[in-house]
């Protein structure tokens, strides 16, 4: 599984345990992803695509550079609205 599928799945986690979110499925809507195409993703059969992470991106104000395995900080350093 490429890096990013990785991290963009951890993502969904480390935003339920924060609070950010309750469910998958709120993941899901924000980032404009059918929630039967999120399992698909996690069994391998299909990608995050350029979109999905830039809108992940901007909507949780996520490290762009964490989702590829670049950096270790998984969030912005600008205040989360």
């Amino acid at each position: 599984m490429p890096t990013a599928d990785k991290q963009m799945l951890q993502l969904i986690d480390i935003l339920k345990s924060s609070g950010r979110i309750k469910f998958g499925t709120e993941f899901c809507e924000a980032i404009g992803i059918l929630k039967q195409n999120l399992y698909k993703i996690q069994k391998g059969e299909k990608h995050f695509t350029p979109d999905h992470i830039e809108r992940a991106v901007k909507k949780y104000k996520v490290n762009a550079n964490w989702i590829f395995g670049v950096e270790e900080k998984v969030f912005q350093n600008i205040p989360i609205q």
